[in-house]
């Protein structure tokens, strides 16, 4: 077994027992218990496999691409920002949530990876919701400003990518995937759904909280992963 498959498989198995173990008392603590095996399992790496990253505050290149989260994060992130934003600037985020969700919406299936739209998270170059934000763009990072300059600028070309730090990566995907087995053996919905179509519908239908907590399948509308037509969203991460 290689460094990093081993690397990706302890990780696993910590996100999956802190999972499991959040699990016992809400959803919520779930996501709260992996994200902190996450630090743990991140702090334990040696620093050269730490970086230095590219990545800077106002550096907003990859909050223009799609994210895709389990319904535990959506609402995680939701709940983050009513409790953080002011009434005036958590309406304004709900007004950047529908209109988002209306351009994806307009877009044929096979463009919705091919077009740049910021988060509606996104306020002045800067992550409003950044302390609360889904796994997946904890796991995004990348070594050089220039490849994802260049990604941006030619969002229609999905072969360009960037380059990044393989064990911080597999660390990442390990956790993620331990979080979605404690959520699959617990019967609860493990699905991957479109950042933005999620929190839209979690907006609008106050049932889909309920439906998490009955084990039922949370979103009806949003873009999914499962769904055999949409192929080309198939990826579980940012594009």
């Amino acid at each position: 077994m290689s460094r990093l498959d081993a690397l990706r498989i302890r990780a696993a198995e910590a996100g999956r027992e802190a999972g499991s173990r959040g699990l016992r008392t809400s959803a919520s603590n779930a996501l709260r218990g992996t994200q902190r095996a996450l630090e743990a399992e991140l702090a334990a790496l040696p620093r050269a496999d730490r970086g230095p990253v590219a990545c800077r505050s106002g550096c907003a290149f990859c909050c223009h691409l799609r994210v895709m989260a389990t319904p535990v994060e959506v609402f995680a992130l939701l709940d983050f920002l009513e409790q953080r934003l002011d009434a005036e600037a958590f309406e304004s985020f709900v007004e950047r949530v529908h209109r988002t969700e209306s351009r994806l919406r307009a877009l044929p299936v096979d463009k919705v990876l091919t077009v740049n739209l910021p988060c509606p998270a996104l306020v002045d170059g800067r992550c409003s919701g950044y302390a609360g934000r889904p796994l997946n763009c904890r796991a995004y990072h990348s070594l050089s400003v220039d490849a994802c300059r260049d990604s941006y600028d030619h969002p229609e070309d999905l072969h360009l990518g960037h380059p990044q730090l393989a064990p911080l990566a597999r660390v990442h995907a390990g956790v993620q995937a331990g979080l979605v087995a404690a959520l699959s053996e617990a019967g609860r919905d493990a699905r991957q759904y479109e950042l933005v179509s999620a929190l839209a519908e979690a907006l609008d239908d106050p049932t889909t909280r309920e439906r998490l907590a009955a084990g039922e399948r949370v979103f009806r509308q949003a873009l999914t992963l499962d769904d055999p037509t949409d192929e080309s969203i198939k990826t579980g991460t940012p594009r």
